[in-house]
């Protein structure tokens, strides 16, 4: 079946499986990480223990959306893929390019110019570093003639690409910068039972049903953060919740803008919460915003730029090179009522993967693999350790599942462990690398590898 064909049979077959589909579904599943009902396996390899693998178009960095017996991926650069679940036979495959939009004369002109900016930025990085290079050098040799020329030159050839680059991102169709590690994919979609709305890091927001028809969609304004959009969108009623460069509420019936605000960029996907009986937006650089008209309550609460913060009750937790517990007491006069419970230090560096919080305790891990424990009642680092995963950088968010620990390193090891104040190795597994989060259910997990959507279990 071709990746742009929906026939007849694959709709049919959506028709029968979205009859399972419940519920609000998204990043992490339901945003905590936690699969209490799940019973996966402990070990597993590419030999061992798979299910399915089916091969995808490209990579990408999001998590599997699970919809009733359908699986749901993005793949770079802006294409929604749907698999079965029962044995990953592809369904259907929608790319959402910014050339859909254009005419025959601008879609040519887009190509041309998407070859030329890549150009520039490959020139850019190399020129960058001649400049680096020649600084260097003539603090060895101030007086240096030659080196003084070379570098004038280098500085005005950096500034002549800088300077086409910034004529090709004023038109409407550029795409914005972005590391290939993180690309444009790599936001998870949501779904609400019955549609499926994903977010690309060129600004384009979709809806489609299950059958693969789009229902809408629109370009929001483009993301500036380094390395390219990461934020996952997250449904509250009927509003779907996007952070491209701005916070925007759409109507999730017709992508219309309901409201948009200001804040910081950040790659992380906002967190949800109820106080005062409103709901309320939790952002990852620490700004509190009501859902039902954008006003923004509290900032700088805390802050976690990268997977995101927790929040449970009515305590929200950001875990990000130190971290910081708040409660949230109530809304009176339009201000959010804080109270900070505690801070805390676990190892110094940038923490990608999400933490998670179960039975009082909370499970973190840097990127270079440095796993702490945390007591979520007065934020003591009560363990820590190296789990030796290996070279790599972890990027997949810590899970619980069948009442242990899945914690991952993007070159495919997979530590589980069973929790507790002292956590205990229980297996140690292999697989293609991955920087997505895994996903339970039932006796299977789901993982989006670079090159494939492994299905593993039973």
């Amino acid at each position: 079946m071709g990746y742009r064909l929906l026939n007849t049979f694959a709709a049919l077959l959506c028709l029968a499986l979205a009859a399972n589909a419940q519920g609000v579904m998204g990043w992490r599943t339901d945003g905590t990480g936690r699969y209490p009902a799940a019973t996966p396996p402990l070990t597993w390899s590419a030999e061992q223990g798979v299910v399915w693998a089916t091969p995808t178009p490209a990579h990408s960095n999001s998590t599997p959306l699970l919809v009733g017996d359908l699986v749901f991926v993005t793949s770079e650069p802006t294409t929604l893929l749907c698999l079965r679940a029962t044995d990953g036979a592809l369904l259907w495959a929608k790319p959402n390019d910014f050339s859909e939009l254009a005419s025959e004369q601008e879609a040519a002109q887009m190509t041309a110019d998407y070859e030329r900016a890549a150009k520039l930025r490959q020139e850019a990085g190399q020129t960058w570093g001649e400049v680096r290079k020649l600084k260097q050098d003539l603090q060895d040799s101030p007086d240096d003639a030659d080196l003084k020329a070379k570098l004038a030159e280098a500085e005005k050839k950096m500034a002549d690409i800088n300077a086409e680059l910034q004529a090709y991102r004023e038109k409407w169709y550029s795409l914005p910068d972005a590391h290939p590690t993180n690309g444009y994919a790599s936001a998870t979609p949501v779904s609400d039972g019955s549609r499926v709305f994903a977010v690309f890091g060129t600004g384009m927001v979709v809806a489609y049903d299950l059958y693969g028809t789009r229902l809408w969609h629109r370009v929001l304004a483009k993301p500036t953060i380094d390395w390219g959009g990461a934020s996952s969108p997250v449904l509250v009623g009927e509003k779907l919740i996007v952070q491209s460069r701005d916070v925007y509420a759409l109507n999730k019936d017709t992508g219309e803008t309901l409201w948009q605000v200001q804040t910081p960029e950040t790659w992380a996907t906002p967190m949800v919460t109820t106080v005062s009986n409103e709901p309320v937006l939790l952002t990852g650089a620490g700004d509190a915003i009501r859902v039902s008209d954008g006003a923004i309550l509290a900032s700088n609460l805390g802050r976690c730029d990268y997977g995101s913060g927790i929040v449970e009750g009515d305590v929200a937790y950001w875990i990000q090179n130190g971290g910081t517990a708040v409660r949230l007491r109530e809304i009176a006069d339009d201000k959010l009522l804080t109270e900070t419970l505690w801070t805390t230090t676990p190892k110094a560096d940038r923490y990608y993967a999400a933490p998670l919080l179960y039975d009082g305790l909370i499970y973190c891990i840097t990127q270079s693999g440095v796993f702490s424990v945390i007591d979520a009642a007065d934020g003591a680092v009560v363990f820590e350790k190296d789990l030796q995963l290996g070279q790599g950088t972890v990027y997949p968010s810590i899970c619980l599942a069948g009442g242990n620990l899945y914690v991952s390193s993007d070159n495919g090891t997979t530590v589980v462990l069973k929790p507790g104040r002292e956590p205990v190795e229980l297996a140690r597994n292999t697989l293609e690398g991955f920087r997505s989060t895994p996903v339970f259910s039932g006796s299977r997990v789901y993982i989006r590898g670079l090159t494939k959507v492994w299905c593993l279990g039973e």
